[in-house]
């Protein structure tokens, strides 16, 4: 099973390899991480650049948030697709988890976890 998480993004530099290493660190599938970025002005760019292992990403102006993740579904092929938005992260184990849970559960189409709030501190 594939999965893909599409991240929106913009002038999330001081949070997005974070996330970009969350997704890394994942197992339990084939994943593809795709990043659409509005065209940030601050270091981005230059993280998605530098990022290892590398990452598929666009930066280009946008609509916003729900324009960037729509691209992003659109150029996904993913069997499950995740949201994860460039501020935030998922948890060891996750993708495993939710894969594992859709074969037990074919039956499902949607799962969504509890929120951790988290802060830039």
């Amino acid at each position: 099973m594939k999965v893909s998480v599409v991240t929106p993004s913009y002038n999330q530099g001081q949070f997005i390899e974070r996330t970009l290493q969350s997704v890394a660190d994942q197992s339990g599938a084939e994943i593809e991480h795709v990043v659409f970025d509005g065209g940030s002005t601050d270091d981005t760019v230059e993280v998605l650049k530098g990022f290892s292992p590398p990452v598929r990403w666009v930066s280009k102006k946008d609509k916003g948030q729900t324009d960037a993740l729509n691209q992003g579904i659109l150029a996904t092929d993913g069997d499950i697709i995740g949201w994860l938005n460039s501020d935030d992260i998922y948890y060891p184990g996750t993708i495993k988890r939710v894969v594992e849970y859709f074969e037990a559960h074919p039956e499902v189409d949607m799962v969504y976890g509890m929120a951790d709030y988290i802060d830039v501190d």
